[in-house]
């Protein structure tokens, strides 16, 4: 009866120590560890005529692989055969077929989520205190809705005053377009003849008194009366001419005045009284738009990102109230080298991972590739759209791929390769007679079906060992069994 080999993972010496890379790819050693413990259990089963010794020693060894190795998720193989077990010791594997695939070509970055459009809002009323807050970091809003409100007593109280103001004005001017009323032109009338009779009657004194002079005149002359009573006469004469010249003077006003209200008041004076009626509107516009102002609206539609005020704050021209993510619409910024800018083209899809959270994992598309290049890193900011999702929030970190080309390539499962210390790859090829021959691979791109690009070492059609290739050497017999 035949029996099994003991796996023990000794290196070939064509190869060197087998080590395990800590750069990707990572998948071909985990997915040929688990099927090097597979196959131990299986070889354990079959092994019946083995020494016990023997036996506790090989439950020792894959227990002792089994606490340093962990378990990984078995890799897809599109392609396993089953061939018949061969006569003499060998060791159970599976297989899957070289395959010519198509290999997409990929860039990867890594940025920072960011608002596309992040709008301030302000208070436009200054040094009023802050009455209620309506919404919270993170709201909805739509454009037009109330968002805080501002003490108002004291711009109430000055509207008032100012409406009390354009209404005075407003009758100032009325009253100067209508003109003077009738009682008010009789009136003048009757001033001015009452003021030419004044000057009738001053003038009738007048001559009276300088009749008296010129007939006393003779008598002092004569010595028949005193000087000092002619003197008086004198001066009562010059009185009368005084009381002449004011009599006149107010006809000339009373007359003036009915002139005027005859022909209504002045065009400028009208145009003043029109010109205070419109600075007291304006007043009143004034205060009722900083009344409109302790009123705090969304500008724009979008989502609240933060909120900088609290209840009883005082504003300032300088406050910024909140800040509104525009629609919601966020971009993820990328830094790519210059010598890749090329590859990259507006509308491209990007797929986009979080660097720190499961469950996040969308499509994007490129919108802007900015002009310049930094001097300094010699990288320049690509710009990415994100389609709407609740997990996503400014300042996340994350990840994106972008497919540049895709071309046809020979692709195997990733669990057929070992990665080598010097970045190449080691595969085991199936032979005729049930053996496998170790082929030294240049590897190329970790696709996303847990499958590897082989660059070089490999043609399509061939047959690899998938399961079980951390145990295998050059040359080594092997039965080949379904998945």
């Amino acid at each position: 009866m035949s029996q099994d080999r003991n796996i023990t993972g000794q290196p070939d010496p064509e190869f060197g120590a087998m080590e395990v890379s800590s750069s990707e790819p990572s998948a071909p050693i985990k997915g040929g560890l688990e099927s090097a413990l597979s196959k131990s259990a299986l070889n354990k089963h079959q092994g019946k005529t083995l020494l016990l010794g023997i036996g506790i020693g090989i439950s020792l060894a894959v227990f002792g692989i089994q606490i340093l190795v962990p378990k990984a998720e078995e890799p897809a193989t599109a392609q396993e055969t089953t061939q018949t077990e061969p006569s003499g010791s060998s060791q159970t594997v599976t297989t899957a077929r070289v395959e010519q695939t198509v290999v997409e070509r990929t860039l990867e970055a890594t940025g920072t989520v960011q608002a596309q459009e992040l709008i301030p809002v302000f208070s436009e009323a200054t040094g009023l205190k802050i009455a209620r807050l309506l919404v919270d970091e993170g709201s909805m809003v739509q454009q037009g809705q109330l968002m805080a409100v501002l003490e108002s007593s004291v711009l109430e109280a000055q509207l008032v005053q100012a409406q009390a103001s354009v209404t005075q004005a407003e009758a100032r001017v009325a009253e100067l377009r209508a003109g003077a009323r009738s009682e008010e032109l009789a009136r003048a009338r009757e001033a001015v003849r009452s003021a030419e009779a004044g000057v009738a009657q001053a003038q009738s004194n007048y001559d009276l008194i300088a009749k008296r002079v010129e007939s006393n005149q003779k008598l002092v002359d004569e010595g028949a009366i005193a000087r000092d009573r002619f003197d008086e006469l004198l001066n009562q004469k010059q009185v009368a001419l005084t009381n002449i010249q004011q009599a006149q003077a107010s006809r000339e006003d009373a007359k003036a005045r009915l002139q005027e209200l005859s022909r209504g008041p002045r065009p400028e004076v009208i145009s003043q009284a029109e010109a205070q009626l419109s600075q007291a509107k304006g007043q009143v516009q004034l205060i009722r738009a900083q009344l409109n102002n302790t009123r705090v609206v969304a500008p724009r539609s979008g989502q609240v990102l933060r909120r900088n005020a609290s209840v009883g704050n005082l504003t300032s021209s300088s406050q910024e109230l909140f800040q509104i993510v525009e629609n919601g619409r966020l971009e993820v910024q990328f830094r790519v080298p210059e010598t890749q800018l090329s590859q990259i083209q507006p509308g491209q899809a990007v797929e986009i991972m979080a660097e720190n959270q499961s469950g996040i994992n969308v499509v994007g598309r490129v919108r802007e590739i900015e002009p310049s290049v930094n001097e300094d890193s010699r990288q320049a900011m690509v710009r990415v759209d994100l389609p709407s999702s609740e997990g996503l929030k400014p300042g996340m970190f994350l990840r994106g791929r972008i497919v540049v080309a895709s071309t046809s390539g020979i692709t195997v499962p990733s669990g057929a390769v070992l990665p080598q210390p010097d970045g190449s790859g080691r595969v085991f090829i199936l032979q005729g007679d049930n053996t496998v021959q170790a082929q030294r691979v240049e590897m190329g791109e970790l696709l996303g079906d847990n499958r590897v690009e082989i660059l070089s070492g490999l043609q399509v059609g061939q047959e690899v060992a998938v399961k079980g290739v951390p145990y295998l050497k050059d040359g080594d017999r092997i039965t080949v069994r379904n998945n």
